[in-house]
């Protein structure tokens, strides 16, 4: 299951960090690129150190 969900968060990384460089780049909207990396770092980081410490989110609703 680790393997499944750090390939999952790699490839949704990848693709929110390529609108990123996208925004940057052509668009010339420098702050919402850089929100936009800053959701894709959160996106690469967060779901592998849930699946780590297997927290489960659903008890606590």
């Amino acid at each position: 299951m680790r393997i499944v969900i750090a390939i999952i968060s790699i490839f949704i990384f990848l693709k929110t960090l390529f609108y990123g460089i996208y925004e940057w780049k052509e668009q010339n909207n420098k702050c919402g690129s850089v929100v936009i990396v800053i959701i894709a770092i959160i996106s690469l980081i967060l779901p592998n150190i849930l699946v780590s410490l297997r927290v489960n989110l659903s008890n606590y609703s």
